[in-house]
């Protein structure tokens, strides 16, 4: 019989994180990985969010091979954005996990894969994504037992707590319908791969980062406390069961390519990209108004999906209609005034410059013109300030070519802020609709986001001795070498053997 691979998506757990909720006895089940030396650090995706790590960790490949940065990548010769999906992956990267024949997989609740709209945001079900023997993809909703009616009231009368407390126990009944649905394929259908994503946790730890660690060094955190438990608790009872089942013919990951520190502000590109006047909003108007309140809502409502309707008018050469005027489809960029834009952002780390010939509507010159005003920002985001500390915050900012080489480098933004103070959390470019201040208190988050992760292995013999962290681009080929095993009777050997120097 051939192996089976089960991977359990911990994105937002670091290493440390780990250890302090083993300490406070959260976390049963892993801590007892943990003794057995069943658990090695990680180094994540570089920027360390979930849909970068997600990218990395289905297709084996970086940014310059996938062309997707932060998970997004900007469609060359359009404005709009575009999400990596598991289908694009799959074709982009001979190392991708996807890429196996004649045997099927299923993903469970995993960013990036989906077909249904709006299927992510659901809290009353798990999105199950099932890729046939014959290469189909088709997707169904498994819905939670649970009526939203019967989350129990919140007792408290603070407005912190009051809506924090109710997503909590939505996130913990989402987690719990997780484990029942991966149950639930275990035990009745035989796919060589399942892949389970638990997105809920890096909502959990990206909000109440700060409140989680108070509660790990023993301080009170009223009406929290014990909600935040129950969810852990809950967590560790999946992954604990699905290791459970590992056998000689089911290995069984854990993997988090990334942690979070303590967030101190959040940090808006495009608001430093408008304080210089390189990026221009347009003025607000009677047809945005139209736009905004009226035909977007009902476009929305109806389920369209910018993706489908972009390709649909492509096929009658009306692409160009959708890039020139798309509020009704992306409110994000339809604020845009493109012809006075000199650079912009479409992720949360890249700034693309509006080059002519390149771009729909570009204003710059290719060459020269290009390379000064790319220049211009990469000295001046070195020397941003944070207005009350006076310290800077980024590091280190590389034109695409300085970091990666692969053939789809040309697709990623023209700059890319490669290092800042990891204390400063970047804004989704999505809020550019806002405008806003270049640095602004964060929002409904308390943790930033650091590359910090830990793979967990059933078979820990699969990795031989090594110096510092394995790499997340490791983890595709290593499914792919499992999968491509013909059965039990060929064993693997060990798949993360490369030494790597320490970090310093």
């Amino acid at each position: 019989m051939k192996p089976r691979v089960v991977l359990l998506g911990l994105g937002g757990l670091s290493m440390e994180s780990l250890q302090k909720l083993s300490g406070a006895g959260w976390l049963p089940n892993l801590s007892d990985l943990c003794a057995r030396r069943a658990i090695f650090p990680m180094e994540g995706p570089a920027p360390p969010f979930a849909d970068a790590e997600w990218s990395t960790l289905l297709s084996g490949a970086d940014p310059g091979r996938t062309g997707f940065l932060d998970g997004w990548r900007k469609r060359p010769g359009s404005y709009f954005p575009e999400k990596a999906n598991v289908q694009t992956l799959e074709r982009r990267s001979e190392k991708s996990m996807l890429s196996f024949s004649d045997d099927d997989a299923v993903f469970l609740d995993v960013p990036l894969v989906g077909l249904l709209p709006d299927a992510q945001e659901r809290q009353d079900a798990v999105r199950i994504v099932r890729k046939s023997r014959r290469g189909l993809w088709s997707e169904e909703l498994f819905v939670s037992p649970f009526s939203p009616a019967e989350i129990p009231p919140d007792s408290g009368s603070g407005k912190y707590f009051s809506g924090d407390r109710a997503l909590i126990d939505r996130l913990t009944q989402k987690t719990i319908l997780e484990g029942l649905a991966l149950s639930r394929i275990l035990e009745k259908e035989a796919p060589r791969l399942v892949v389970s994503g638990f997105s809920a946790l890096d909502r959990i730890v990206s909000r109440f980062y700060q409140d989680i660690r108070l509660l790990c060094q023993g301080f009170d955190r009223p009406l929290l406390g014990e909600p935040l438990r129950l969810f852990f608790r809950v967590l560790d009872e999946v992954v604990g069961q699905v290791f459970h089942r590992a056998c000689s013919g089911m290995i069984v990951l854990a993997v988090s390519g990334h942690g979070y520190v303590p967030l101190r502000k959040s940090l808006s590109l495009n608001a430093f990209l408008l304080s210089r006047k390189d990026l221009f909003l347009k003025e607000k108007g009677p047809a945005d108004f139209f736009l905004r309140k009226m035909v977007s809502p009902v476009v929305r409502r109806l389920g369209l999906r910018r993706e489908p309707v972009r390709r649909l008018l492509e096929r009658v050469s009306l692409g160009r209609v959708i890039d020139r005027a798309g509020e009704p489809f992306s409110s994000e960029i339809g604020h845009i005034d493109w012809s006075r834009t000199r650079a912009f952002s479409l992720t949360r780390t890249g700034i693309h410059l509006n080059v002519r010939g390149s771009e729909p509507r570009g204003i710059l010159s290719p060459g020269g013109e290009e390379r000064a005003l790319g220049e211009e920002i990469i000295q001046e985001l070195k020397r941003l300030l944070d207005p009350e500390t006076r310290q800077p915050v980024i590091r280190d900012v590389r034109w695409r070519e300085e970091l990666f080489d692969g053939p789809r480098t040309r697709d990623l933004p023209h700059l890319i802020v490669s290092e800042w103070d990891t204390s400063y959390g970047i804004r989704d470019w999505r809020s550019l609709a806002f405008g806003g201040a270049v640095f602004s208190e964060p929002e409904n988050r308390s943790g930033s986001p650091v590359s910090s992760g830990f793979l967990c292995l059933s078979d820990p013999s699969a990795v031989s001795p090594v110096s510092g962290k394995l790499k997340i681009e490791q983890i595709a080929p290593f499914v792919r070498r499992i999968l491509d095993s013909p059965g039990k009777d060929s064993p693997i050997k060990p798949a993360f053997s490369r030494v790597y120097p320490k970090e310093a």
